[in-house]
């Protein structure tokens, strides 16, 4: 997530925490939109991504690879061509692609882990997450984090 990649390391984020989202993955989706806010996404707009990815307030170069996503995340064997071609049209490259792709699978896999292990969320621990993904905390943000056990709930 932040090896070189033609799509940010924020983008990347928003990619994680939407397709989170569309899955209900609570965990996943808050650490990850927790992320993407700290890499200056607006702090908003994931419920109007999700709500809508046509008017959702992204740049529109990002749009198309968002549609992408959602689709082969909620439909997959639904892919066409031209699904990939939107993703050209907006001026990304075969690797930027290849980047939202990876992501999304990675998050598709993720989130069934963590479903079927029944992992749960503390959303008081979002934005600790969150900023320690983006590599915006010192070495100490584990003094903010819950252990959790299977069904989320706190552990003493």
């Amino acid at each position: 997530m932040r090896g070189p990649s033609p799509l940010t390391p924020g983008e990347r984020e928003l990619i994680a925490g939407y397709v989170s989202g569309l899955n209900a993955c609570e965990f996943c989706h808050g650490a990850h939109t927790a992320a993407a806010v700290a890499f200056g996404f607006p702090e908003d707009l994931m419920p109007k991504l999700l709500d809508n990815v046509d008017t959702a307030p992204v740049p529109e170069k990002l749009r198309p690879i968002l549609k992408f996503v959602k689709k082969l995340t909620l439909t997959p064997a639904r892919m066409v061509q031209a699904d990939a071609d939107a993703v050209f049209a907006a001026g990304w490259t075969e690797a930027a692609l290849h980047h939202a792709i990876a992501v999304a699978a990675r998050y598709n896999l993720v989130n069934r882990l963590i479903h079927g292990h029944g992992i749960g969320a503390n959303p008081d621990t979002f934005r600790a997450r969150g900023a320690h993904i983006a590599g915006k905390t010192g070495d100490n943000w584990k003094e903010n984090e819950s252990v959790l056990d299977r069904q989320g709930q706190e552990k003493g």
